[in-house]
Formats: structure tokens, sequence, C-alpha cells
């Protein structure tokens, strides 16, 4: 089977508390917050337990978590020089730290360098993660 590697991206980036599957008749990915779907209208489907009982016209797609954004997050800044003020988002919440990351970064000037490097990231884990499952990937 055939899979956009920006649809397995998709599933990487945000809200956190998101899960997606790829569902196959319609070629698309569906997002769900809280078990209902959000942002596509596909009929039949509202839940999540509504995709669940449709067996084998959906794959689940991958999730990188709260720990995997940290890995990225560390390893990113690993690779500034003199960057010694990632420790202080050890004592935050999921939402805090992200939002003092993003604060950091962009008073740093590294925006664009933090994206770049955060999709380098993803696209690797995504074909990884393609390749594991047995998923032709289209770039």
């Amino acid at each position: 089977m055939k899979i956009r590697l920006d649809d397995v991206m998709q599933s990487l980036s945000y809200p956190f508390q998101a899960v997606y599957y790829y569902y196959i008749p319609l070629e698309t990915v569906l997002m769900f917050m809280g078990g209902r779907i959000y942002g596509k209208a596909v009929y039949g489907i509202s839940t999540e337990e509504d995709l669940l009982k449709r067996s084998g016209e959906y794959i689940k797609l991958p999730e990188i978590g709260e720990e995997g954004r940290i890995k990225v997050m560390k390893a990113f800044v690993g690779t500034i020089p003199g960057s010694d003020w990632f420790e202080e988002l050890k004592d935050l919440d999921e939402d805090e730290r992200m939002l003092y990351f993003e604060n950091a970064v962009r008073e740093r000037h590294l925006l664009i360098k933090w994206f770049n490097y955060r999709d380098e990231v993803y696209m690797e884990f995504s074909k990884r993660w393609c390749s594991e499952n047995g998923l032709e990937l289209i770039e």
C-alpha cells in the first residue's frame, strides 16, 4: 500500500492529544480528539469507535509523544553552541514546556533552524515507520 510522506508526518505534529488514522477508502488523514472526529466530515464516521469498526480500512499513524518531542527538542538544543537553557524546561508541564521552548527559540532567532531540524527528524522517523510497516512512501 502507498501512503504520502506528508500524511505520516502530520501525525507527529500538534495538537498533542490528537490521534491520527490514515483512512484508506478516501486516502486521507482523520484526526480524533477526545474520541471524536475533528476537522473533516466523513459519512458514517463521527467517533474513533466508528472508525475502529471498519477493520482493514484504516492504519493508525505513529505518535511521537511528549517524551519523543522532548528528545527532539533536546537534540536540537545540543546543536547550538552555548545552549544551556534547555535544563530550565524539566520542571514545566507539557504546555508550558512547549511555550517556553518556542519563545526561547524565537528570542535566539533560531525558529527556521528549529523547524528545519524538527522536520528532518520527523521525515526520517516517518520513513523508518513506513518501512517497518511495509508501506510504500510517496514523497
